[in-house]
């Protein structure tokens, strides 16, 4: 096997969550009297750290922090119940599980809301550990994810990280991992492909890639 671990992204990697956080932040937008956005404008200012996203949906100056945090997480909870995973995402880990391949979720979301859903899902088994948040301030994981590898004992170089956003491939790059982007996430195809780096446009790719 190329890779010994694979670290997951959640947010619109795993779990096909684009389209609710999308509809969040139209809520959000509609109390202030303002237009919605449309998924691909969504996908055009998602960005991290997410502040600058608020810059871009709701322009300037910048409201408080605490209380955009706070109120986008009460609409998202709300939009939550209808997303599904990724078309074929859970055939691919469990796949990888079976070939003995150890596997973590790495992400800026809340612990708490990540091991809601693989509890849900029946997932929560394949993975080793959930490297989220403990707050819903959507903050970097980079430090998470480099303290993990360190303290495991694990070579980044056989390390694979997967995700739907420029962010993930940094986060991979400062750990000295390979990083494989998947399209359909929460940043446009278009992006991600621009980026160089590995791109699948859904899980199907996947597989070849991680075991080849």
């Amino acid at each position: 096997m190329r890779y010994d671990y694979v670290f997951w992204d959640w947010n619109g990697t795993v779990y096909d969550d684009a389209e609710a956080s999308k509809d969040a932040v139209n809520l959000m937008l509609r109390r202030r009297g303002k237009p919605d956005i449309d998924l691909e404008t969504y996908r055009e200012y998602i960005d991290i750290p997410i502040s600058k996203f608020y810059e871009k949906a709701f322009g300037s100056p910048l409201q408080d922090m605490d209380l955009l945090a706070s109120e986008f997480n009460a609409d998202y909870r709300a939009c939550l119940p209808e997303c599904p995973l990724r078309a074929g995402i859970k055939e691919v880990i469990e796949r990888l599980y079976s070939l003995g391949i150890r596997q973590c979720v790495f992400s800026s979301s809340a612990n708490e809301i990540i091991n809601e859903f693989l509890d849900k899902h029946g997932m929560a088994q394949y993975f080793d550990a959930v490297l989220g948040a403990s707050d819903y301030y959507v903050g970097s994981k980079l430090q998470r994810t480099k303290d993990y590898l360190e303290n495991n004992g694990i070579d980044p170089k056989r390390a694979v990280f997967i995700g739907d956003m420029e962010h993930d491939y940094e986060v991979a790059s400062a750990c000295g991992s390979d990083c494989i982007h998947i399209g359909g996430g929460h940043r446009p195809d278009k992006v991600l492909e621009n980026t160089g780096r590995p791109f699948v446009c859904d899980a199907y790719g996947l597989l070849e890639l991680i075991t080849k």
